[in-house]
């Protein structure tokens, strides 16, 4: 299962959108600044020697809304450059946190005996604790493909159909899944839980899985698979 690359022009556009945004504010910002600093000059010379100042006067008002109106479409676009810069923060910071539990996973399955600090056992008692380890990681690297544009509808469902074809990934969920809840999709990402959690029923109903749960090979103990004897 080769996942498609991300879309360039995602990362791409979410590099360009910040730069751009504080780009245009600062250009409305200094016009905005420059105009209302010209403005008063630009009358007197236009008017000098006019004695119907009320016509003047006229003008200065209308400037007066232009000016409001191109100083609150800045102050919109610096807010709109304030959230966007957030939300690229919120999301660095979460991709860190990811990365940290993701190194702490492979580190457990790395060494089996670390898997006891996590807390009680992921997996029942005849299921080797770091498989269910690894469907989580298999579930969060599905997650961020999705969540990045590379992954389609269709292509999701076909990992996830494959995915739940197999015994240990179906435990997997039936524990650690949120499957026997209602979830609405508020952002990319609850759109992908649900996604998982459609196929996952759809796998139960559909009868038992095609692969069942394989036992690990006890090396080196007597009388286990895969234990090589010297004559």
């Amino acid at each position: 299962m080769a996942l498609r690359r991300p879309q360039p022009l995602n990362d791409l556009g979410r590099r360009l959108v910040r730069p751009v945004l504080l780009a245009v504010s600062t250009v409305l910002l200094i016009g905005a600044l420059l105009v209302a600093t010209v403005s008063p000059v630009i009358i007197d010379a236009l008017y000098r020697g006019e004695r119907d100042f009320s016509r003047a006067s006229n003008i200065g008002q209308a400037y007066g809304a232009a000016s409001a109106l191109l100083a609150a479409l800045a102050l919109t676009v610096v807010s709109a450059s304030l959230v966007v810069q957030y939300s690229q923060f919120r999301y660095e910071r979460l991709q860190t946190v990811y990365q940290h539990t993701e190194d702490l996973v492979k580190l457990a399955i790395e060494n089996p005996q670390y898997c006891q600090c996590w807390g009680s056992r992921m997996s029942p008692e005849h299921v080797d604790e770091r498989l269910f380890y690894y469907c989580s990681l298999v579930i969060k690297s599905w997650t961020r493909a999705w969540e990045r544009g590379g992954l389609t509808e269709r292509e999701a469902r076909n990992f996830l159909k494959s995915f739940f074809d197999s015994e240990v990934p179906r435990l997997f969920w039936q524990r650690h899944g949120d499957w026997h809840l209602y979830r609405k999709a508020r952002t990319r990402a609850g759109r992908f839980m649900v996604l998982v959690n459609e196929e996952y029923l759809i796998a139960i109903k559909s009868g038992p899985p095609s692969r069942s749960h394989e036992p690990a090979p006890h090396i080196g103990r007597p009388g286990g698979r895969g234990t090589q004897r010297t004559e």
